[in-house]
């Protein structure tokens, strides 16, 4: 089962990502503009690196969003961290690094082999 500390980041990373897409910034845009790699860009998207707080600010600013918006409630950590977090999908995403449009793919036939 993923840690508490892990599901935390993830959901972070997901609603990052999640609105970078919705206002039509790919992650370069995004590193540029707060002046850090693409691939922490990634790894924070992801829930692999853990933002600063001042980063974590400098994203939100530069998302035009408040940075309680991203951070999830206690509940819902909770909740996903009792969850089964075993199954393939989830191994995937923690251990290998693809493009955006690779893990849409990916994650398409994962999805249909779990029906």
């Amino acid at each position: 089962m993923a840690s508490f500390n892990t599901i935390l980041y993830q959901i972070v990373g997901e609603r990052i990502k999640k609105r970078r897409e919705s206002i039509g910034l790919n992650q370069n845009d995004l590193s540029e503009k707060i002046n850090i790699g693409r691939s922490s860009i990634s790894n924070i998207e992801k829930g692999r690196q853990q933002p600063t707080l001042h980063t974590l600010f400098e994203i939100c600013k530069v998302l035009d969003m408040d940075v309680q918006t991203i951070l999830p409630t206690y509940a819902e950590v909770q909740e996903k961290t009792s969850s089964n977090t075993n199954d393939l999908y989830t191994i995937f995403l923690e251990n290998i690094d693809v493009t955006d449009n690779s893990r849409k793919v990916i994650e398409n036939i994962l999805n249909n082999t779990k029906k």
